[in-house]
């Protein structure tokens, strides 16, 4: 015979602050904002999964068998923000909400970047992300970032021994679980993806004021003065990695 079971749950949850960090400093000076610390608007929670989908299958036969397999789907596990690096504001907060200027402001100049290159490469990246691309002209809200879907199976294999002895039955249960069992066919399936492509966020950069006292912004470039193309990349660490285990269970009555 054959178990299933199947459930899928959308959590929309809103905060002024959800305490990132350690000391009660860190309740608001962690929180990317437009207007400062001090006057942070309601935003979408860091500590929350929109999405999240799970379903299992169990095959038991007559031989004492048990196979099953876990699928676990989940979105947004990561909520990150898009940030302003360098303290724009003078506030001695680094965390600027990053504003995403519209091609019409970008080409009149309203938004000034650094140099041509950096204008380009920027507006692109825009065009090519999806939140961006639909808020221009806004500032983006913290923790609006929201992780790629991760998919995730489990597999699990368990056998029972059964023996009586006299009146008693003893019932031994041998087991081995695989956990994110994609990972060990391929090496990208089952983990997660962070915004470390785009500095964590801070993918636009503060450059300071210009000759006609105009904010300029250059676009984020890691250390070899390459530009990002992509939001994001894998978060390979060994929580992500897939693992078995062995177990013996004793069924007693």
């Amino acid at each position: 015979w054959i178990s299933l079971m199947a459930a899928y749950t959308h959590t929309v949850n809103k905060e002024v602050t959800g305490m990132p960090g350690s000391d009660a400093e860190s309740a608001f000076y962690y929180v990317p904002t437009v207007e400062g610390p001090n006057n942070i608007k309601l935003h979408n929670s860091q500590y929350v999964t929109p999405d999240r989908l799970i379903a299992s299958a169990t095959i038991h036969d007559k031989s004492g068998n048990h196979f099953s397999f876990i699928y676990e789907g989940s979105r947004g596990n990561v909520n990150t923000s898009y940030i302003t690096s360098n303290d724009m504001n003078g506030d001695s907060y680094i965390y600027d909400a990053v504003y995403i200027p519209t091609d019409e402001q970008v080409a009149n100049k309203e938004f000034r970047f650094k140099t041509t290159d950096d204008a380009e490469r920027f507006m692109a990246f825009v065009h090519n992300n999806d939140y961006l691309k639909k808020h221009q002209g806004e500032y983006a809200e913290a923790y609006s970032a929201r992780a790629p879907w991760v998919h995730r199976f489990d597999f699990r294999w368990a056998h029972d021994f059964t023996l009586n002895i006299g009146n008693t039955k003893h019932l031994l249960q041998l087991s081995a679980d695989i956990e994110n069992v994609g990972n060990l066919i391929n090496s990208n399936w089952g983990v997660v993806k962070n915004m470390n492509a785009i500095n964590k966020g801070a993918i636009l950069k503060y450059e300071g004021k210009n000759e006609a006292n105009q904010p300029t912004f250059s676009l984020y470039r890691d250390k070899a003065g390459n530009a990002p193309t992509k939001t994001w990349e894998y978060d390979r660490n060994w929580n992500q990695a897939w693992r078995i285990q062995f177990g013996v269970k004793y069924y007693f009555n």
